[in-house]
């Protein structure tokens, strides 16, 4: 311990400037707060939560009820130019939805064409879509005749014309979100919940992240698989509506 003889001591060789003035330790930065939770992370409605959505009441509609809920919402669409076995209603999308534009397979290619039911899920996808600035949806394809399940030989809703596998949007801010390259999920890895992640949290990734979850709690359709469900699913989104479904799987 310092004597007071050598404390004032020290303190007039400060005051001569024969010593350095002591500098006072500058204090610790304030701790960072975590940042905020991504909505993404949001949980997700229970999986068996779809009996009054959107997605079921219209894959119940009726062609002759579908085709007049298309002309009431003013839907522009063109027949389907095309034999379409196993699809109710075909015909193929010819404008914007709720200025959103889908851009679909060419007027000669089978994938360009859809179920009246879906035409109706897809208008309302684009009004949640331009809610959140997306100006364009790629559309890889919408009817796959005989479709089937990855790895069984039941139906799957391409078959149908009700399923749409989607492989990037453009917002209107300019930016482009490519599935592939954008969505930055493990395998296996939930897409959407609190144990939800993604692996390069780009801004990119995070805004399809968010996008796509925001579509997933919308009701709007009944399954959705992403590149975190298998391989097959690595470069699209796929959604799809389902008679007599009340199910939501995400996955």
């Amino acid at each position: 311990m310092r004597s007071p003889r050598a404390s004032v001591l020290c303190l007039c060789l400060v005051a001569l400037g024969w010593l350095p003035e002591l500098e006072a330790k500058p204090p610790d930065p304030p701790a960072q707060a975590p940042a905020p939770p991504q909505p993404f992370t949001a949980p997700l409605p229970p999986r068996e939560s779809l009996p009054k959505s959107s997605a079921t009441r219209l894959a119940r509609l009726s062609p002759g009820q579908c085709k007049a809920e298309l002309l009431k919402r003013g839907i522009k669409s063109k027949p389907a130019g095309r034999a379409s076995p196993g699809v109710a209603a075909p015909l193929r999308l010819d404008g914007p939805l709720r200025g959103v534009r889908f851009v679909t397979p060419g007027k000669k290619s089978v994938y360009g064409i859809l179920d009246c039911r879906l035409a109706l899920a897809l208008d309302q996808l684009g009004e949640l879509l331009a809610q959140r600035g997306v100006a364009e949806v790629h559309v890889d394809n919408m009817y796959r005749p005989k479709a089937k399940l990855p790895g069984r030989r039941k139906p799957s809703q391409h078959s149908y014309g009700l399923a749409v596998d989607i492989y990037g949007f453009a917002l209107t801010s300019g930016q482009k979100l490519e599935v592939e390259a954008d969505w930055q999920g493990d395998l296996g890895t939930p897409p959407c919940g609190p144990d939800s992640r993604v692996t390069d949290p780009r801004d990119g990734a995070v805004t399809l992240r968010n996008l796509f979850c925001d579509v997933a709690r919308s009701g709007l359709f009944h399954h959705l698989l992403t590149p975190s469900y298998d391989l097959a699913h690595k470069n699209h989104l796929h959604l799809d509506i389902k008679r007599d479904s009340h199910e939501l799987l995400v996955k």
